[in-house]
């Protein structure tokens, strides 16, 4: 699971994008506060999810196609840049008293436009780095950055609201930046490597870089492959039903656990320990399960089954029982802990999910469409966190935000039962790897810039290849 680390640009790529996605995070529990504090409004948390997440909807697979298309480094520098700049615009508001929601709603649909840009080409640039044969290694070390971020990222964030104030936060989140664009400018390719990315293997069927092939073509492709389809509904699920629950779940922290950003901040941070648990002790097994679909439906339905038995303690018959062996075991907040304890067993499914989907769905790509096929995926996955994230604010606002909990773990859990009854490639068997010795020559920054390092050295040898 650990060979990609052994190639010294990707390792370089991965540290920059672990500060920077830590930032984020930051930046998405303050803001999710910051807007629960302006409008007590679990509608509002919903309109801002639906407004950031609108543009992937609309402009994932166009998205892809220019991945494709120009150089995807010079690209996601620029792109980073934006991003890192509307979070000091943010930060700026917040912290001369001036922010009101239509500014947050208004640097959420810009922000989801550049990420919506930006998405593919970074999925499909750590791809590039790797080549073909550890593309699902790739995937899993970039998820166990991600579970790591999910630790460090919405604890410093309560952390940060409640000593230094909510615009520190947003401040962090611009400077983490910085990194994934100092790693992206250190990379460097060997002409071979470089003419590999321009003119992708395949063109002939699957359209190179700069070729006529658009969003269309990858769409076609899809549609032959029930696999790959299956892969892209499992995503789908877990954005609807997994990802809006972030929605609802500072409403959740105030109403229910009567907390506040600290706690928020707990959760999210408890939750990415379940996740990063996973991603440690369990992903490099299933990399040699077969049928994987089995594998990301018990994940699904797990989640499901856990997210209800948790907003049970909005019962107050519950809560009590909860408050009183507390009590016996000596515990000052019962009721947080035990939110927190469903939250990591949450946090479990995650990675299941979304790594082995993704990894494998990179696998099945053609080279010459990848950054198409993943634009694809985000359009029909997190494109869906419009309708997901509204719907699950509506009906914490109507409903109470446990019952939309509870709700939303009741859906997931049905739809992923029908998926593994009614489809058959569901329960087939997932295609065998290529074996990581394949991957195409890369080089090493730095001193050994000049000299052409095969994937095969680097893999075999090491850190000591450099």
């Amino acid at each position: 699971m650990y060979a990609p680390l052994r190639i010294p640009n990707f390792r370089m790529f991965i540290t920059g994008q672990t500060i920077s996605t830590i930032g984020t995070l930051v930046q998405m529990t303050a803001q999710s506060w910051v807007v629960y504090q302006l409008t007590h409004s679990p509608a509002a948390l919903g309109w801002v999810t639906m407004l950031g997440s609108l543009p992937m909807l609309l402009l994932g697979p166009f998205a892809g196609s220019i991945a494709d298309r120009v150089p995807r480094r010079t690209l996601l520098i620029g792109t980073q840049a934006i991003l890192g700049s509307l979070a000091a615009t943010l930060a700026i508001l917040v912290q001369t008293d001036v922010i009101q929601i239509w500014h947050i709603y208004v640097l959420a649909v810009i922000t989801g436009i550049v990420t919506a840009i930006d998405m593919p080409a970074l999925q499909a640039f750590a791809a590039d780095l790797t080549g073909t044969a550890m593309i699902r290694q790739a995937v899993t070390l970039n998820s166990m950055a991600f579970q790591l971020a999910r630790i460090v990222g919405p604890s410093l964030a309560g952390l940060l609201i409640g000593y230094f104030g909510t615009a520190t936060a947003f401040w962090v989140n611009a400077l983490s930046f910085v990194a994934v664009i100092v790693a992206l400018a250190r990379v460097r390719f060997t002409d071979t490597a470089a003419t590999q990315l321009t003119a992708r293997p395949g063109a002939s069927s699957h359209g190179a870089a700069g070729s006529k092939g658009g969003p269309l073509e990858a769409i076609a492709y899809v549609r032959s492959q029930p696999m790959m389809i299956d892969l892209y509904l499992f995503s789908m699920l877990f954005v609807f039903f997994v990802f809006s629950t972030m929605t609802v779940m500072p409403a959740f922290v105030a109403e229910v656990l009567q907390g506040d950003a600290r706690v928020l901040g707990l959760l999210g941070g408890i939750s990415g320990a379940g996740s990063m648990t996973v991603t440690l002790l369990i992903l490099p097994v299933v990399h040699n399960v077969r049928r994987t679909g089995i594998l990301v439906s018990g994940a699904l339905i797990w989640f499901g089954t856990m997210l209800m038995i948790m907003t049970s303690i909005a019962n107050p018959s519950v809560s009590e029982v909860i408050r009183r062996v507390g009590d016996y075991l000596g515990i000052s907040e019962p009721i947080v802990v035990t939110a927190a304890i469903f939250g990591y067993l949450q946090g479990m499914a995650g990675p299941l999910v979304m790594t082995t989907s993704m990894g494998l769905l990179q696998q099945m790509s053609p080279q010459a469409m990848r950054a198409r096929l993943l634009g694809l995926s985000s359009m029909i996955t997190f494109g869906l966190q419009p309708f997901s994230g509204l719907l699950v604010g509506y009906s914490g606002e109507h409903l109470g935000p446990a019952n939309a909990l509870w709700i939303n773990g009741f859906l997931l859990v049905s739809c992923t039962a029908c998926l593994l009854v009614f489809r058959s490639s569901v329960r087939s068997e997932a295609p065998r790897p290529a074996s990581p010795l394949s991957s195409p020559a890369l080089v090493i920054s730095g001193e050994a810039e000049k000299h052409e390092v095969p994937a095969t050295a680097s893999v075999v040898a090491g850190a000591s290849a450099s």
